[in-house]
């Protein structure tokens, strides 16, 4: 293939990429690090008029409680993480969110 025919957005999109691999401190026990995302709004609301959710994710057991929320607001969001954490405790294994 001629040189000349080869754009200058071929020539970096064929090069291979280098990762560099960064260590990452894992948690080390259940609780430790939660992960949280609010989705919606949704199109169809369900039974009890709500459209977004949020999720909490345990980083040491995958352990994942979704709650259904009417809106995205800072009250709202707040209620769901009591009711989360409140739940993570009332599971009785002495854990708590940090």
């Amino acid at each position: 293939m001629n040189n000349d025919s080869m754009c200058t957005v071929c020539i970096p999109a064929q090069h291979k990429q280098k990762f560099i691999r960064v260590k990452v401190k894992r948690t080390t026990k259940p609780f430790e690090l939660v992960h949280s995302d609010v989705c919606g709004p949704f199109s169809t609301p369900t039974f009890g008029g709500n459209r977004h959710f949020i999720l909490f994710v345990d980083d040491y057991t995958h352990f994942t409680l979704v709650w259904m929320l009417p809106d995205k607001k800072l009250e709202t969001c707040t209620t769901a993480y009591k009711a989360s954490q409140a739940r993570v405790h009332a599971m009785g294994q002495g854990y708590q969110i940090k």
